[in-house]
């Protein structure tokens, strides 16, 4: 299928639209968002496009100069030469509460390796693009969509899971991270108060706006997203039962020691402290068994 046709198929019902991004947003059906000057290309909770925002000129071809893959789509601004390139996935990275997370995690390598190698503007938020069939823009168009590891291919990736990074997907990500901390240290605490699952999951999203200090913002819809996700999956797993079966699984693989054994305190019997019959027993010293 054409790349400009599948663009238009996957624009959202009523994307966001604007001519003067200074006017503000305005929300219009696809056919009529088609007209205006910027547009939403990507559904909401759901990635089809990495798009980067190039403000210097010669942008259009920035790409040969990075040596990475050319953009599937290239929209260039005919009065300074800048442009937004836009690399079609051929499958979209989904951002709902039900998506994994590690699409999500490599989408925002891949995402930031390429703003990096591009020289892209770092405060792009990428909910509204030059919409390549306005006239005002000169529009170029590459029959070809990308997977995400191919796309990986032209850039150095983290070998270990690296801090994220708080721009474009990297923001939804260190959300996550942040507000799944705050959620294992309460979530008990909730449950042993005779919360309801309602009660949890509105504490979260409160907790996840608090958090939302990104600039730009995510939206309320990526923000409720990510604490769904996390709300649900806490409720699930975590109790105080559970917690203690963690805590002793720990504590068996080499955690700290017991303080009591099968034979209760053999350290008193033998009128030393727990640590040094703990030292002596690694040691193998006579006297010390388990």
């Amino acid at each position: 299928m054409d790349t400009s046709t599948i663009f238009q198929a996957r624009l959202p019902r009523r994307p966001y639209c604007a001519n003067d991004l200074t006017c503000g947003l305005v929300v219009r059906p696809t056919a009529t968002a088609l007209q205006f000057r910027h547009l939403q290309p990507n559904a909401p909770l759901e990635v089809a496009w990495l798009i980067f925002d190039l403000d210097y000129r010669g942008a259009a071809y920035a790409w040969e100069k990075a040596n990475l893959p050319p953009p599937t789509v290239t929209v260039i601004n005919p009065a300074n030469a800048h442009a937004h390139l836009f690399y079609g996935l051929v499958t979209p990275v989904g951002m709902s509460d039900a998506a994994h997370d590690a699409p999500i995690r490599y989408a925002a390598a891949v995402q930031q390796a390429f703003l990096a190698k591009l020289g892209a503007d770092p405060g792009y938020a990428g909910l509204i693009a030059k919409n390549p069939f306005h006239e005002a823009w000169r529009t170029l168009w590459v029959q070809r969509l990308y997977e995400l590891g191919e796309l990986a291919e032209y850039v150095e990736l983290p070998k270990r899971r690296a801090p994220c990074e708080t721009l474009g997907l990297g923001r939804n990500c260190m959300l996550f991270d942040e507000l799944r901390a705050w959620a294992y240290q309460w979530i008990r605490e909730y449950k042993r108060n005779a919360a309801m699952p309602e009660h949890w999951q509105r504490a979260v999203l409160g907790q996840a706006e608090k958090l939302n200090v990104f600039t730009p913002a995510l939206s309320f819809s990526e923000v409720r997203a990510v604490s769904r996700s996390v709300a649900r999956w806490t409720w699930r797993q975590f109790s105080d039962e559970k917690f203690s079966a963690i805590q002793s699984a720990r504590g068996r693989r080499g955690g700290r020691p017991a303080t009591r054994t099968a034979e209760g305190e053999p350290w008193a019997a033998q009128g030393v402290s727990r640590a040094t019959y703990y030292r002596r027993l690694k040691s193998g010293l006579p006297g010390c068994n388990r």
